[in-house]
């Protein structure tokens, strides 16, 4: 007999009556990816139904976990159908992998399911080709890149898929050869995302220096239309962008989209956002993507299911059929791919349809999914849960969301609705800004300690770890704070004017004061082993903004040390613009400019205390425009990459090693000339 294996995080411990149970590790204060069943056991006897849910994040509740999850709805949902004849145990994860998934699901045929239900797909895009990239971990990855590289822009894409394909069909393959030989049957779950909140911003790559140039004027040309309500003109910027960039950029099709949408012309514009999750694709990111299905996931696990008689529950049609729309949004979805508690419970229902008919004694006439969505009522959500998961919704959207429109029409309603559903999501969201405005890591503040205890306590998918001020979220806050808690919002504000520029100098270029942290490089934010950490800042677009707190009473001075490796050799600016918090994109106002050379630099800016306003602001730097002459940007790059180089597909904009502030007694604003070829340090 062999010995028995680990399930997932759950160790196999021998009990003093000689059987085997599968203990769980005490997870952190934070929590933890896994499901909170602290033993699993073998099952003892025919039944009750014994249905084992596996997947990744979306299965696993993220944003509601562990206080709901799927798997305890569908528990529910089955119970109020069969009472006491059914069990559902939780083996989802987040951040799941397709080995992963097989493993675990090999692993748990020791506690002898009768039934496996697998929900995942969402990963695939993001996780299973980490070695198609640039910037990939390894140098003979990116020697491989290269190869690919040198046949087109959108070989490694193809290869990409291919190998998504390859693996996931292995998975679901061996996954289906184990059901067999052992009489499980399998539901796979057919995943949705969310098609009309969600943006996949990206640049687009591979492009030289003028098309990119090109390009990035016709993406802001686009977004103008679209704020000015002329969607014809955003559509006619759109089709214009996908034809520059081949088709492999998202942001071309979520314009369109947009712009569809707003001509009424929804089945169109449904088309456009699924071609937009499809080209974002992992071997041509710039900046971080996110977990979301693409039309091949559903193609792959819809073959799957056909291949081998599986049962399956497509959210794509349930969610269009309830809604009445091809555009599922925020009634479903908390952010790309996470359900909302509605969503939760419409995949249980579908879930239950498809396992009460392998009861040995089954419920008559069986129910819909219609009917037992209205009748399962079991596990009831409290409010406090609701509104963790909308702050959870604000908060991680925050962190991950790239997007065409402004941020704040994502963040705001979450949290509008958070203070309305509980009184105790004030009392977490004044904790989130008490330890982002403190000068020191959130982790290690009263302010989380404190939330620890909270109703609506926050944990690891909310950021703790995260090292930067969340700017957005604060704005968002004071927006939303202003109606009906205006004590909280003048608690912000004097919080993070104890936090302003002061004379001693302030380095915006680092956590916490970066705007945006995901408008990097990506590879620039993931510690590889193989790869230097870059000792600067590099920006992949025309912009880089920065959060700037000032008390509004006293002059700034900026020094800055950066470098345009791209611009013209001489006479480049970079344009320093200033923003409200509560402005828009196309409210900032010039400071004044920076002078830049393709070599590093030092300029100064002075900025006088009249055109400051007092509170959280938005510094922006604005980049000189490409230059057009040397070598080829794709000749420079397929050679690093033929040598196993570290390259960059998308052009660097500008670099900044320093920028650092200070307060400065009664000045002018001005200028300094760069001192060409000074070093960064």
């Amino acid at each position: 007999m062999s010995e028995p294996r680990p399930i997932s995080i759950w160790a196999p411990v021998r009990e003093k009556s000689g059987g085997i149970s599968f203990v769980r590790p005490e997870p952190s204060p934070l929590g933890d990816h896994f499901a909170d069943a602290p033993v699993l056991r073998p099952k003892r006897s025919e039944l009750p139904l014994r249905v084992i849910l596996f997947g990744e994040s979306a299965a696993a509740g993220y944003l509601y976990a562990p206080a709901v999850t799927l798997a305890k709805i569908l528990g529910s949902t089955l119970e109020a159908a069969a009472p006491n004849l059914t069990e559902v145990i939780d083996l989802a994860r987040t951040n799941e992998t397709l080995l992963g998934l097989a493993e675990t699901v090999e692993a748990a045929i020791q506690i002898q399911p009768d039934v496996l239900v697998l929900f995942a797909g969402n990963n695939w895009n993001l996780l299973e080709t980490p070695e198609l990239s640039a910037a990939a971990p390894s140098a003979a990855a990116r020697v491989r890149f290269g190869e690919l590289l040198a046949l087109g822009t959108g070989q490694p894409v193809a290869e990409a898929r291919r190998q998504i394909a390859e693996r996931a069909n292995a998975t679901l393959d061996r996954i289906a050869a184990l059901g067999r030989a052992i009489g499980i049957p399998v539901v796979v779950v057919i995943p949705e995302v969310n098609l009309d909140d969600w943006e996949n911003i990206q640049p687009a790559a591979g492009l030289d220096a003028e098309t990119t140039m090109r390009w990035h004027r016709l993406l802001g040309e686009g977004r103008a239309a679209l704020d000015g309500g002329d969607a014809r003109t955003a559509a006619l910027s759109a089709r214009a962008l996908l034809r520059i960039d081949g088709g492999l950029c998202p942001s071309g099709y979520r314009l369109l989209g947009r712009a569809l949408q707003k001509l009424g012309r929804i089945d169109e514009a449904a088309s456009a956002f699924r071609a937009e999750i499809d080209a974002a694709a992992y071997p041509l990111l710039a900046n971080l993507g996110v977990p979301q299905a693409t039309s091949q996931t559903a193609e792959i696990l819809n073959a799957a299911a056909d291949r081998h008689g599986w049962l399956r529950v497509d959210l794509r049609a349930l969610f269009a059929a309830i809604s009445g729309s091809p555009l599922p949004g925020r009634r479903f979805f908390l952010d790309y791919c996470h359900l909302t508690s509605e969503g939760l419970r419409i995949a249980a229902a579908a879930i239950a349809q498809e396992v009460l008919p392998f009861l040995g004694d089954p419920v008559e006439p069986a129910p819909s999914w219609r009917e037992l969505l209205d009748r399962a009522g079991g596990l009831e959500i409290p409010s406090e849960v609701e509104a963790t998961a909308r702050l959870g919704a604000a908060i991680h959207g925050a962190h991950r969301l790239l997007p065409l429109r402004e941020k704040s029409s994502f963040l705001e309603p979450f949290l509008a609705e958070a203070l309305a559903l509980s009184p105790h999501a004030e009392g977490a969201l004044r904790d989130l800004i008490d330890a982002r405005t403190a000068p020191l890591p959130a982790v290690a503040t009263a302010a989380q300690r404190r939330n620890l205890d909270s109703p609506c306590r926050l944990g690891l998918p909310h950021g703790w770890r995260w090292d930067y001020l969340d700017a957005e979220v604060l704005r968002a806050a004071q927006t939303v704070l202003s109606e009906h808690h205006p004590a909280a919002v003048l608690d912000l504000e004097r919080r993070l004017i104890a936090r302003a520029i002061g004379p001693e100098w302030t380095e915006l270029a680092r956590a916490p004061w970066v705007w945006e942290p995901l408008e990097q490089f990506f590879a620039d934010l993931l510690d590889y082993e193989d790869l230097a950490r870059r000792a600067f800042l590099r920006s992949p677009w025309p912009e880089t903004g920065f959060a700037l707190i000032a008390s509004g009473q006293e002059d700034l001075e900026i020094r800055a040390v950066l470098r345009c490796p791209g611009a013209a050799a001489s006479g480049a600016v970079v344009g320093v613009g200033y923003s409200d918090a509560r402005g828009s994109r196309c409210e900032s106002i010039p400071l004044g400019e920076l002078a830049v050379g393709r070599s590093w630099s030092r300029a100064i800016l002075h900025v006088p205390r009249r055109m400051l306003s007092r509170g959280l602001a938005r510094l922006t730097l604005a980049w000189p425009p490409l230059g057009t002459g040397g070598e080829s940007p794709m000749d420079v790059l397929k050679s690093r990459l033929a040598l196993g180089l570290e390259a960059d597909l998308h052009p660097v904009f500008g670099e900044i090693s320093s920028l650092r502030i200070r307060t400065v007694p009664n000045c002018e604003a001005r200028t300094t000339a760069p001192e060409e070829g000074s070093s960064p340090s």
